[in-house]
């Protein structure tokens, strides 16, 4: 039994097929993706939040879910450079003493001599 082509989907198919042959040469929006491996992770937001969200993504002509994850992964690359007090006073006195004790080395009687 064979059943004849609904109109509407064809309709459809053919106002599709315009558009797409119209629209030929515009530039598309690309999403890169990126090499390796990643973990969806679900984020809970007031809904007045999403609308804000929705809003500057649209601006800045990408998907929310997009800038989302780029400032997710800026602040994580934010928070790993910092550096912790302790560690940046230890250097600090460390650089120190080294040059300190260069400057003692340069001022020994026989460091001239040669």
């Amino acid at each position: 039994m064979t059943t004849s082509p609904d109109p509407e989907l064809l309709g459809k198919i053919a106002a599709e097929a315009e558009h797409a042959e119209a629209t030929r040469d515009a530039d598309l929006p690309c999403q890169r993706r990126r090499p390796g491996r990643s973990a969806v992770y679900g984020l809970r937001l007031p809904d007045e939040r999403i609308d804000q969200l929705r809003q500057l993504a649209q601006a800045r002509g990408v998907e929310p879910s997009v800038l989302v994850r780029q400032w997710v992964i800026e602040h994580l690359d934010a928070a790993g450079d910092a550096r912790d007090p302790d560690s940046e006073r230890w250097e600090r006195d460390f650089r120190a003493t080294a040059e300190h004790l260069r400057q003692l080395l340069d001022e020994r009687p026989w460091a001239d001599a040669s």
